[in-house]
């Protein structure tokens, strides 16, 4: 397009050209489509409600350009806002891991409701408390927890296809009844914490478990290899098999905060290693704000499983 002038334009500037700039999307030069691809993204948000109109055109075209100006503004946005909402509001104590976890979901599927994960926990929650007694004990609360998850649900560790991301997705996990030890433990963590009980994570070095809380005589479980029970000495057994010293502290509870991180360089190294390196970097961008909210990373460019 002869002549045609990209402008740095103000917000207000722009809004009145967004829908010149959508329609330039399908223009027969290359080099005007990808600038304005380019400055769609920079604009970000602003340009969202003129492209999610572009989506519904009947010029099929179009709706590809536009849906992959979306995708790319997407996680900016994801990042920018509500990882940051997330970490600011665990600022001096702990984030919301469930939270965190659906925030995780909308960046692998961003079309999928959290509400069907929420119902799916809910429902879950409900049917261990049918099994639960008034004077339930914690073994036995633990028995009841993992013989509802892994023997009538029949989640279970993904031990054919450890790197496939959909492990690391809390809806995929749902849906298909399979996950990392660090997700099937989260797992066991949110249904449980709907019923207060203190089901907590434990991030061993190269394996996570969950554990029973208690001042003493905690109760381990292995939520991968079907909630299979935890001696003290098996715990050190594991550590060891990953070549690490054993240090007591491995044995204390995970905060959600470093749970999160950790789930997420699973998926960066998932990523890295599947040739993926947008989606490693914007997970990075992430991480980055759940250890430091008041810094952007996305104006620039951690252990795990």
């Amino acid at each position: 397009m002869p002549g045609f002038v990209f402008y740095a334009m103000s917000n207000q500037k722009a809004l009145g050209q967004i829908s010149h700039l959508i329609q330039l999307l399908t223009d027969r030069d290359e080099f005007v489509r990808e600038k304005v691809h380019l400055q769609l993204i920079e604009l970000g948000e602003d340009a969202l409600p003129f492209l999610e109109m572009a989506v519904r055109s009947e010029d099929a075209p179009l709706r590809v350009q536009a849906q992959e100006v979306i995708r790319a503004i997407f996680p900016k946005k994801l990042g920018g806002g509500k990882f940051r909402q997330l970490a600011q509001k665990g600022l001096g104590r702990d984030v919301n891991l469930e939270t965190g976890m659906l925030l995780i979901m909308e960046f692998g599927y961003p079309d999928f409701d959290p509400e069907t994960c929420r119902e799916n926990l809910d429902s879950l929650a409900h049917r261990l408390e049918q099994n639960l007694a008034p004077d339930t004990n914690p073994s036995q609360t633990v028995s009841a927890l993992t013989r509802l998850l892994f023997q009538q649900e029949n989640f279970r560790g993904n031990q054919k296809n450890y790197l496939d991301p959909d492990n690391s997705y809390l809806n995929k996990v749902l849906e298909h009844k399979t996950g990392l030890p660090i997700t099937l433990s989260a797992l066991c963590v949110l249904v449980a914490g709907r019923l207060g009980l203190p089901i907590v994570g434990v991030g061993l070095p190269g394996h996570y478990i969950a554990k029973y809380n208690l001042p003493q005589n905690a109760i381990y479980f292995d939520p991968f290899h079907q909630g299979r029970l935890l001696t003290r000495a098996d715990c050190i057994q594991i550590v060891e098999q990953f070549g690490q010293s054993f240090e007591e502290h491995f044995l204390s509870q995970s905060t959600h905060r470093e749970t999160l991180i950790r789930m997420m360089n699973n998926l960066v190294q998932v990523y890295q290693s599947s040739n993926k390196p947008e989606k490693a970097a914007t997970l990075s961008g992430y991480i980055k704000i759940l250890l430091n909210p008041s810094k952007n990373p996305f104006s620039e460019n951690t252990q795990g499983i």
